[in-house]
C-alpha cells in the first residue's frame, strides 16, 4: 500500500492480466477472446470509441489511485494496452 491507501504498482508492476480485466470490463467484450489481446492489440478493433476511452481511463484512475489531466484524455492514449500501461506508470510515479 502507498500512502493513499492504493496499491504500490511500481513494486508489483502494472500486470497485463489487470490491464486486459479492466478493458474487457469497459468494452464489455466477453465475446471477445481475451488470448487474443495482446500489449499492441489495437483496442477501437474492439469497440473503444472516445466516450469508452474516458470510461476506460476512469477505470484506471480508480483502480490504480491516480489522475489523469485532461490533456491526456485521448483516444490515441488508451488504443492500445502498452500505450494504457505508458499512461498509468506515468501517473503512479508521480
Amino acid at each position: 500500500m502507498n500512502m493513499n491507501g492504493g496499491v504500490d504498482v511500481m513494486a508489483v508492476g502494472v500486470k497485463l492480466e489487470d490491464l486486459v480485466e479492466i478493458v474487457s470490463s469497459v468494452l464489455q467484450t466477453e465475446d471477445m477472446p481475451l488470448d487474443e489481446l495482446n500489449e499492441d492489440t489495437d483496442l477501437r478493433n474492439y469497440n473503444l470509441s472516445s466516450i469508452t476511452a474516458v470510461e476506460l481511463i476512469v477505470a484506471v484512475e480508480e483502480r490504480y489511485d491516480i489522475i489523469v489531466p485532461e490533456d491526456d484524455l485521448m483516444i490515441e492514449n488508451v488504443n492500445t494496452i502498452a500505450k494504457l500501461r505508458e499512461l498509468i506508470t506515468k501517473y503512479i510515479s508521480e
